[in-house]
């Protein structure tokens, strides 16, 4: 397969990076071609809006390109999906689907190509984070983009605790993403339909004010109305950085997901922890929630 790299969020100022995460999508055997404007700068940004727009657009209109990858996240996307042409995001339904991969930042874009075509795409690592990868996210990597087979998401192999919120089993395709993303794109075009799905949801660098701010938007929005199930994945240096009194994020988790009643689990390594899960957006999923599982009953590829 050939590897269209976009930049739709946040630029790099070590390109050595961006060659160390070349290299290793080289050595699982994929070619890679840079878009045009990855290297650019404008400010925290990866080149102007319009050109991170139709970089991503350029890259998924090519037919002989088996997939996209994002170089990173930060933020951006959200000025980049406004900047999409809106003729050319619905002309994708006529295209052959392909693979796309990102996380973090990348939610955005995920939920914008959920509403416009009918492709499985994968929350997953980035090139940067392939620059310095272990092999729990190589094989997750692989094994998500590259088998024809359902698979179950394995634990973090430094600490394979996974914790039972609400015990159960659900069903049902997977959906979610970053929380702040998720709680942002509340109220625009791109907000995410949980009902009858599974949803996951990681974060990074907030304090657990801010992510009991965030699950709190999504319960007075409704968003999390009719959802299956939860997977809670890393909430990376998410502790609290001020003295004073705090919730602990385990206690948010219980006062304010608890109350749906459906089977949740939490600590599985998805986001941006030091080994990061690959999952196919899309695709169908069973949780057990009792046994703190989740399983994907279907590849996203074929």
């Amino acid at each position: 397969m050939r590897l269209g790299v976009v930049a739709p969020s946040g630029s790099t100022l070590e390109q050595s990076e961006t060659a160390r995460g070349v290299t290793a999508l080289q050595r699982m055997g994929f070619e890679v071609e840079l878009a045009a404007h990855t290297s650019d700068i404008y400010g925290h940004l990866s080149g102007s809006d319009r050109d991170r727009a139709d970089d991503l657009l350029t890259m998924l209109e090519r037919p002989d390109l088996g997939g996209i990858i994002c170089l990173r996240g930060g933020a951006g996307a959200l000025r980049t999906a406004l900047a999409l042409d809106p003729t050319r995001v619905k002309g994708l339904s006529e295209l052959a689907p392909k693979v796309f991969v990102g996380y973090s930042d990348i939610t955005v874009i995920h939920s914008v190509l959920a509403r416009a075509v009918d492709w499985v795409t994968f929350y997953g690592p980035m090139v940067i984070s392939l620059a310095h990868p272990t092999d729990y996210t190589v094989a997750a990597f692989r094994r998500a983009l590259m088998s024809a087979e359902g698979f179950q998401v394995e634990p973090d192999p430094d600490d394979p605790y996974v914790e039972t919120v609400v015990p159960g089993v659900a069903e049902g395709e997977l959906v979610g993403g970053c929380l702040t993303l998720l709680a942002t794109l509340v109220g625009s075009p791109w907000q995410l339909d949980v009902r009858g799905r599974i949803l996951f949801f990681e974060d990074t660098d907030e304090e657990p004010y801010a992510i009991e701010r965030y699950l709190s938007q999504l319960l007075a929005a409704g968003t999390l109305r009719g959802c299956a199930g939860i997977v809670i994945g890393e909430h990376a240096n998410c502790g609290p950085k001020r003295p004073g009194p705090t919730l602990g994020l385990e206690q948010i988790f219980r006062d304010l997901i608890r109350p749906l009643g459906v089977p949740t689990i939490y600590h599985l390594p998805i986001g941006h922890g030091r080994h990061i899960a690959t999952l196919p957006l899309g695709a169908r999923a069973r949780l057990d929630a009792t046994q703190g599982t989740l399983t994907l009953l279907e590849s996203g590829v074929a």
